[in-house]
């Protein structure tokens, strides 16, 4: 019981030195205005962030929405304008795109150049199959050092 009293007491002298603080016949009336203002403030600065969480919620269920009607989805349309789209699949799949070249014609892509591993020309062959426009991928990406595989059979022969 003598905590509470004491949690209690101090409690109501918290209470009595801020009406002291707002009430003091001089600094009292700036003090009252200045809580106000802040008070109004931090009232302010609450609806906005609500309505700027309600804007970004709205923006959201709007945008899987339309996902969900098959907006956003990548329509090609041109072997010009795949071949750069899938550019920039290679580069997001991490892919260095520098060392690979993309063709395309009627759908069919053909990746071309060397990559340091065949963990890079795997992931490299999914990323452009899996690619809305493209109906099937070649591949004739290789590791340094080694021939292409299109290369292959004519360098067996020269032997």
């Amino acid at each position: 019981m003598k905590v509470k009293g004491m949690v209690k007491a101090a409690g109501l002298v918290a209470v009595g030195a801020g009406l002291a603080y707002l009430g003091d016949p001089d600094r009292g009336r700036a003090r009252r205005a200045r809580a106000l203002d802040q008070a109004r403030a931090r009232v302010r600065r609450a609806g906005r962030r609500a309505a700027s969480r309600s804007r970004d919620a709205a923006g959201r269920l709007e945008g899987t929405a339309a996902r969900a009607r098959g907006a956003g989805t990548y329509t090609p349309e041109s072997d010009v304008d795949l071949r750069e789209h899938l550019h920039q699949v290679l580069a997001e799949a991490g892919v260095p795109t520098s060392d690979v070249t993309v063709d395309v014609a009627d759908g069919v892509a053909t990746l071309r150049g060397q990559l340091g591993s065949s963990a890079l020309i795997a992931r490299a062959h999914e990323a452009v199959v899996e690619v809305p426009g493209v109906t099937r991928c070649e591949s004739y990406l290789h590791l340094p050092g080694s021939p292409a595989p299109n290369k292959s059979e004519a360098i067996e022969a020269a032997r």
